[in-house]
């Protein structure tokens, strides 16, 4: 605190980093558009923004955003992230299996998978889907139990199983009583919740974002987490500024171990 005399400052810190050379790629996209970038978030931590409630993260939950090419973990405790990852499997993966099993092009298999995730267009309890409205030449209907348990969800469950060892190795699997939160484009897919609670043997819902209000009706959708983090981390962090712009104000020592360590944090920064 602020005016009080110590013998000793400590601070428990997660430090997540990021490839430099992808960070310098999306910001230079995004100012193609017009657009500055003032700082950068870990995805995982920008979806908990907007579907982990702070009771979750006091108890302990872990949060597994399922993107279209990687799927991103952050595990909560004490109130604040412990861990954080990224495995290099998502939708896509599951997309593509879909096009390998039917023999379908990705756009067809896109929406297939889109179909059988949305329930309304699965009609009472029949098991066959029709595919009529898609357009697809030779496929005209199938069934939805071949889909789901025979392409869907062995694809899922690899998903679940690499989240799972990854918090057995870090020994976090059963400091989550909260259980775990799926979330991202991937979290609607078709037995997407029925695979997190088999494989992770925990309690397991699908994280849609809160915490907004006005015209949101739109975004309420699991697939729309990360970008309504970033609104809510945005307005709690207004002060924050990127560290390439702190470590051109800043002046830092250039010489000695310290020095050294710095010229390896220059190094890092976008």
């Amino acid at each position: 605190p602020i005016g009080m005399s110590g013998v000793r400052l400590e601070v428990e810190t997660h430090i997540i980093t990021a490839s430099n050379a992808a960070m310098k790629n999306l910001k230079k996209a995004v100012k193609e558009v017009g657009i500055e970038i003032n700082g950068f978030v870990f995805s995982g931590l920008a979806s908990a923004e907007a579907v982990v409630s702070p009771t979750e993260k006091e108890l302990g939950c872990v949060l597994v955003d399922i993107g279209g090419g990687t799927t991103s973990i952050a595990v909560f405790l004490d109130g604040a992230i412990a861990y954080s990852s990224v495995i290099p499997i998502g939708a896509k993966n599951v997309t593509n299996d879909l096009a390998i099993g039917l023999r379908v092009s990705l756009d067809s298999a896109e929406k297939i998978k889109a179909m059988l995730s949305d329930s309304k267009k699965i009609k009472g309890e029949t098991d066959e889907v029709d595919l009529t409205d898609l357009g697809l030449p030779d496929i005209k209907k199938i069934s939805r139990k071949t889909l789901v348990e025979g392409i869907v969800r062995p694809r899922l469950n690899e998903i679940f199983s690499m989240v799972h060892l990854d918090l057995e190795r870090e020994r976090l699997a059963n400091r989550v009583p909260s259980g775990v939160i799926v979330t991202g484009g991937g979290a609607s897919t078709a037995g997407c919740l029925e695979s997190a609670k088999r494989v992770m043997l925990l309690p397991a819902r699908i994280g849609k974002p809160s915490g907004l209000t006005g015209l949101i009706d739109e975004i309420i959708d699991p697939a729309y987490a990360t970008v309504a983090g970033l609104i809510i981390y945005g307005a709690k962090n207004p002060l924050i500024e990127p560290l390439t712009s702190f470590a051109k104000r800043v002046k830092l020592p250039t010489k000695g171990i310290f020095g050294k360590f710095v010229g390896m944090i220059k190094d890092l920064l976008p």
